[in-house]
């Protein structure tokens, strides 16, 4: 029988109880918390409790989310999940005029819309934060610089004395300044952290399987890159022989921006070769990138990256015209569009995704890319696939491109969740809160550096049943450099996480379990229990090893010790040469009192004396 929350403000039987939830909701109800979970381990829920709870006695709460697509996810979870009136639950945007957002949160006892929102209505006066008592930051590793969020963070401290706030993500990051900043940004007192191992997690989590397919480059695609290869090498070169990068060793993205910033600094000198060296640098990071497309994304992609340099080019603009003038460039533009080499990655997507499909064909597949070019490529490798319904899925317009709208996005990921469509082709925007309970397989089409976003994409399966992860990496190209990354950063976080939750400053509180979750009972076929009685009895279910845990510790350190003790003991002398001697060699012969004390073992009293009296 499966145990739910009940609570006055939640609608009964809807919420699935589990100790760590009600843990982290304890500790969220006495201090300001970050809460870091694994995807899928139910974040959400305990974001809906604490803002039932903070209902309590009329009170209001605010949930902000990083984009509009699990704005509306949210909007539609606490309208099914509180038991208050869907009315009083309100989701703002900006296709609200200030006027009216003013009257909607003045009347709301639920806010839920975007941090810039928050930020906006509160600077110009439209909204108080001091009436919120809750404020949920979902996504919060976006809170840091100048992001919204972490603005709205700074404005409900300086309003708020003692609001309720909680924070949650699966990721916060490997950098330990960045993680201490979206700690101060937010006020987080207390951690509440648990890694997928844990028992506590053991009964909800769902099997995850992460293959890594390593893809050799095929030699048409391999001789299409050597004449930009050569090409790369001869510009590198001469930024090496003009002092801006490296003699030695391997250059990347980042070796070129540092190369940039050095430039800057020369002209900014009055360093003649700067100018040169900037064009020069400028060119080299086009090709790099050219390159990088070619090798990793596919010639199709590359195709259209240069596509765009010839529209700029005739449109005027300067460095596109010297970057698509170069012969080497020319040459590649003819060949790619008389020739048509297929890249393994999209050979291995099409194989993939028509194998999962065959196996079952009600599932959903979300496929992962980094480029819009490359999104429309994988688009049209699978439309003539049977059963296959593909779905693209990005942000909304940047610099004069073309994106989706925000209602096109909600839209799009309904008919997705719907079924309309099985094949959910997205960048980066689809990486976080999508909660899809059938995808069944996700595909990054290339390996992400950030440990962020390759946690984010990895949770959008195995949430609610089995998952499968697939990482293409295409062999001897940067996809390479860039997975190891990635992995190492994880790896990092959670040390980094952990070291930061030690440093933190105790405060005497009252987080009693009776106190805290007085409001919360839990339902187990036809019997209430109260719920700080069923999360101990649950955490001596899950965990009982924890404490056998502790017990061995606390022996290993008592043995620790008693070696310590039984040691035996080193003269000075001993570990001196022959014939050295000691500052112990200039001090005075001690009074035969002293002489005794020395050998019963107490050696420090005669020298003290000896000390004070020269004093005196």
């Amino acid at each position: 029988m499966v145990a739910t929350v009940e609570h006055q403000n939640l609608m009964a039987t809807t919420v699935e109880a589990r100790a760590h939830q009600l843990d982290a909701l304890r500790k969220c109800l006495s201090q300001p918390t970050l809460v870091v979970l694994p995807t899928g381990q139910g974040k959400t829920a305990i974001e809906w409790m604490a803002i039932a709870e903070a209902l309590n006695d009329g009170g209001r709460a605010i949930l902000v989310a990083p984009t509009n697509p699990l704005v509306d996810q949210h909007l539609n979870d606490l309208q099914r999940v509180l038991s208050i009136d869907k009315d009083a639950i309100v989701r703002v945007s900006g296709s609200h005029d200030w006027q009216k957002r003013e009257k909607m949160m003045a009347d709301a006892r639920v806010i839920v819309t975007t941090p810039q929102i928050i930020r906006n209505d509160t600077q110009r006066g439209t909204l108080n934060l001091s009436t919120i008592d809750l404020i949920v930051f979902d996504e919060a590793h976006h809170s840091t610089g100048n992001h919204a969020m972490a603005q709205v963070g700074d404005l409900y401290r300086s309003s708020v004395g003692d609001g309720m706030i909680l924070a949650c993500t699966a990721s916060p990051g490997s950098n330990e300044t960045l993680v201490r900043e979206v700690i101060e940004r937010l006020g987080i007192e207390r951690i509440h952290s648990l890694q997928s191992n844990d028992p506590l997690l053991a009964p909800y989590s769902q099997a995850m399987e992460v293959t890594e397919l390593r893809l050799q480059i095929p030699e048409d695609i391999r001789s299409l890159a050597a004449p930009i290869e050569e090409l790369i090498e001869v510009h590198l070169d001469k930024l090496r022989r003009m002092g801006f990068i490296p003699g030695t060793g391997p250059v990347g993205m980042k070796v070129l921006r540092e190369g940039q910033r050095r430039i800057s600094m020369a002209i900014s000198r009055g360093n003649p070769q700067g100018y040169n060296a900037a064009k020069l640098n400028a060119d080299t990071i086009r090709i790099h990138t050219l390159l990088g497309l070619l090798l990793a994304q596919g010639p199709m992609t590359a195709l259209r990256y240069l596509e765009r340099a010839e529209v700029a080019s005739r449109e005027g603009d300067r460095k596109q015209a010297r970057f698509i003038g170069m012969p080497q460039i020319r040459g590649l533009i003819t060949s790619l569009n008389s020739q048509n080499p297929i890249h393994p990655k999209m050979e291995h997507i099409r194989e993939l995704v028509e194998k999962k499909l065959k196996l079952s064909p009600e599932c959903r597949i979300i496929i992962f890319t980094n480029f819009r070019d490359t999104m429309d490529v994988v688009e049209a490798e699978l439309s003539d696939i049977d059963g296959v319904r593909p779905e693209k899925f990005f942000g909304q317009a940047k610099k004069g491109g073309k994106g989706l709208s925000q209602k096109e996005q909600v839209t799009r990921l309904q008919r997705f969740k719907d079924g309309q469509s099985n094949v959910l082709i997205a960048t980066s925007v689809g990486e976080e809160g999508l909660d899809v309970p059938s995808a069944d397989l996700v595909i990054f089409h290339e390996p992400v550096a950030s440990e962020i976003r390759t946690i984010q994409r990895r949770g959008r399966t195995a949430r609610h049943r089995e998952g499968q992860v697939v990482v293409l990496v295409a062999e001897d190209t940067r996809d390479e450099g860039i997975r190891h990354a990635s992995m190492a950063r994880e790896a990092k976080m959670h040390r980094v996480l952990a070291k930061i939750r030690r440093r933190m400053p105790r405060t005497l509180i009252d987080d009693s379990i009776e106190n805290r979750l007085k409001s919360f009972s839990i339902l187990v076929d036809s019997s209430n229990y109260s719920a700080g009685t069923w999360m101990l009895e649950e955490h001596e279910r899950l965990a009982p090893e924890l404490k056998e845990k502790e017990v061995l510790q606390k022996e290993a350190t008592t043995r620790g010790r008693q070696r310590k003790k039984t040691i035996p003991s080193v003269r000075p002398e001993q570990l001196r040469p022959r014939q050295q001697m000691s500052i112990d060699s200039f001090m005075p012969a001690p009074k035969a009192e002293d002489a005794a004390q020395i050998e019963e073992g107490d050696w420090t009293k005669p020298i003290l004396d000896a000390r004070e009296g020269e004093e005196r």
